[in-house]
């Protein structure tokens, strides 16, 4: 097969290769930053994340389904702020192993910034799987948008 535009695909691939890892990077930056700089606090997992398309993500409260058998859950959980509020919201890191699933009812550990609820993160060595999949798959865009842009192409000429 002949590619005719390399540069261009090279191009997009670092664009989207380093969008990658900024988006899932960040989340991991969280993770790590927020239980020194923010408020911690438990949480209870009361269900899993369900995206239905068009809709949005919703709270679905069953365990596995013949879809998702090999695949993780992200958690729903709730907590209490440190003003007394009730907040139900779900995980963004990824979940990619069955075997790293939260149990419906599990204490886990969130971080927040302070007077920011809203922008929790579990604090739990399940999140990051998923989310050094991520990067390494941003790597791996990266890796080959430079051997694109950069690698000299043998002449065809005769």
């Amino acid at each position: 097969m002949v590619i005719r535009n390399r540069k261009l695909i090279g191009l997009i691939s670092l664009i989207v290769g380093l969008a990658v890892i900024l988006f899932w990077g960040g989340l991991v930056l969280k993770i790590v930053q927020l239980p020194f700089i923010g408020t911690i606090t438990q949480a209870k997992v009361i269900g899993y994340k369900s995206n239905n398309a068009g809709y949005g993500a919703r709270m679905v409260q069953s365990q596995t389904s013949f879809k998702t058998l090999a695949s993780g859950r992200s958690p729903f959980f709730s907590f209490l702020t440190t003003q007394g509020d009730t907040i139900k919201t779900y995980s963004d890191a990824p979940q990619i192993f069955i075997l790293f699933n939260y149990k419906i009812g599990q204490e886990i550990r969130v971080a927040y910034p302070k007077n920011e609820p809203q922008k929790v993160v579990i604090v739990n060595w399940r999140e990051f799987p998923g989310l050094i999949f991520m990067i390494i798959f941003g790597l791996l865009l990266i890796f080959v948008g430079k051997d694109y842009l950069f690698k000299k192409v043998p002449s065809t000429t005769s």
